[in-house]
């Protein structure tokens, strides 16, 4: 009895595993489909912009019949990212590539899974799977700004610029900075390419000065058809607005050339402060009472931090008047900060001993102006040599005496020196000397020697070289040689007073103009 027992439980148990393995080998499907392989393009893949994956599927050759291929997917969990279908037959051991094209929103590491599904010819369906790792880069546009010049309660410059690094290209960007007034505070891009760049200009106009929050909205239609937004800020120093604005007046002679410049830097800051500068060129003319008037060259320079607009300058007379020639002039458009412009006017049809000129402007939405005197007709100094004093040894001459200025100006940077001509040059120890200013009703004492042809030779000549009225002169002398009484030049010492006759006289033409400067200065 025990017997039949146990051979009936192994019956039981062979039935119970027979039956398993029947479950276990009904499990096995005909069609055997694998995704072999998977490739991304492009290779680095960004948010909004189109990425293809493509699944190669691959039916075994082992497979009892060829299967349809009904769908390939990539899938994110439970969401359907992008899909292929209805992709035709595979027979036992043929392979296909299905391409399926995504679009990541964000970006970040994805961990996302490649699905194929075949049904065979009995009906039977099945799904395979491959894990798909992709690094999602940022598809915003990459922006970068330049505000470092920006002032309290005036315009000033601002720049942009704006970079694609997706892809594919980015629509309608609209550049706008939030917050803060100005000419220009938005910009728009149609279109930029894929790896482009472009730079935009704005003008903005901070409230006031200090540090301040300065914040860059970009509006922008992705690849994928929708509207972003990307939004930058950052602290920014604005400065306290300083108006200053210098004009520089240079009297221009006729027959000068004229240079008319634009720009910063030390050409313009020393023009501006009454240094070099260009030449102008300028008609010249006469005033009523004779005496030939020139041109004006001037100089307006910006001095400030911010740009000033619609500069004109305006020749005032002494009663507020504009001067009906050369009338208003225009300077420039707009003057950045730091750099300068010089206009020519004529003023030889103007009968005023004096002008004003006005240099008129916009700065922060206000009319402002700088103003600079100018006399048309200065005081000019005039040179004359007096108590001359001549010795001669051999073929050397000395000559000593005083440069006295007998003009109503002062004399500026005098130079006395002997000249050089076909019988006389100058010589060691004193070819020139310099006496610096001579104001007017003064003199100074020089001394100078020479190289003389005495046999030839009837003078020797003296070069005085000064300024007077901001005007750079130079006037020959020729002082006589003494001469003995047959007529023939001689030797010995020629004084103011004693010597020859000829010498006595000699005296008396040099001083005779500057008896009237001497009395005056002994009184």
């Amino acid at each position: 009895m025990a017997r039949t027992r146990s051979i009936a439980l192994i019956l039981a148990a062979l039935v119970v595993c027979s039956l398993f393995a029947g479950v276990a080998l009904g499990a096995i499907p005909d069609n055997r489909v694998t995704i072999t392989d998977t490739t991304v393009s492009p290779d680095t893949p960004t948010a909004g912009a189109p990425t293809t994956v493509s699944a190669t599927v691959r039916l075994s050759a082992g497979s009892a019949s060829a299967a349809s291929l009904d769908r390939v997917a990539v899938v994110d969990g439970e969401e359907t990212l992008g899909e292929a279908t209805a992709l035709g037959a595979l027979s036992p051991g043929e392979t296909l590539t299905v391409p399926v094209t995504v679009r990541l929103m964000e970006p970040g590491a994805r961990n996302l899974t490649v699905v194929a599904t075949v049904t065979d010819a009995g009906g039977e369906t099945t799904t395979v799977r491959r894990p798909l790792s992709l690094a999602i880069e940022s598809g915003t546009p990459q922006v970068e700004y330049e505000a470092n010049s920006l002032v309290a309660g005036a315009d000033a410059p601002a720049s942009v610029t704006v970079s694609n690094p997706t892809t594919a290209p980015l629509r309608d960007l609209t550049v706008s900075f939030v917050g803060i007034e100005g000419e220009r505070t938005q910009r728009t891009v149609a279109t930029l390419a894929a790896g482009a760049s472009q730079s935009l200009n704005f003008s903005l106009r901070a409230a006031a000065a200090g540090e301040r929050p300065l914040q860059v909205e970009t509006n922008y239609t992705t690849a994928a058809g929708t509207r972003a937004t990307a939004v930058g800020e950052r602290v920014v120093e604005v400065e306290t607005l300083n108006d200053d604005v210098g004009v520089r007046i240079e009297r221009t002679q006729p027959g000068q050339a004229t240079t008319t410049t634009t720009g910063g830097g030390l050409s313009g800051l020393t023009g501006a402060l009454g240094g070099g500068g260009g030449v102008l060129q300028s008609s010249g003319g006469e005033s009523e009472d004779g005496e030939e008037r020139s041109g004006a060259g001037i100089t307006v320079t910006n001095f400030g931090n911010a740009a000033i607009d619609q500069v004109v300058l305006v020749p005032r007379l002494p009663n507020g008047s504009v001067a009906p020639e050369p009338g208003r002039v225009a300077v420039t458009d707009t003057l950045a900060p730091g750099e300068s412009q010089q206009v020519t006017v004529d003023l030889s049809a103007v009968q005023s001993r004096s002008l004003r000129f006005v240099v008129e402007y916009e700065l922060a939405d206000e009319s402002r102006e700088a103003v600079r005197p100018y006399q048309l007709d200065r005081d000019r100094g005039a040179v004359s040599l007096t108590g001359l004093n001549i010795s001669v040894d051999g073929d050397r001459v000395s000559l000593s005496g005083n440069l006295g200025n007998v003009g109503d100006g002062e004399v500026r940077g005098v130079v006395v020196r002997v000249g050089a001509d076909k019988y006389a040059a100058p010589a060691y120890p004193q070819r020139d000397y310099f006496l610096g200013t001579v104001a007017a009703s003064e003199f100074a004492p020089f001394e100078l020697t020479a190289q003389v042809d005495m046999v030839n030779a009837t003078s020797v000549p003296v070069l005085v070289t000064y300024t007077t009225a901001d005007e750079r002169r130079t006037e020959t002398i020729e002082v006589p040689l003494p001469r003995g009484a047959d007529g023939s030049n001689r030797g010995g010492t020629l004084g103011l007073v004693g010597g020859t006759v000829r010498g006595a006289a000699l005296g008396l033409l040099v001083t005779l103009p500057v008896v009237g400067f001497a009395i005056r200065r002994y009184r």
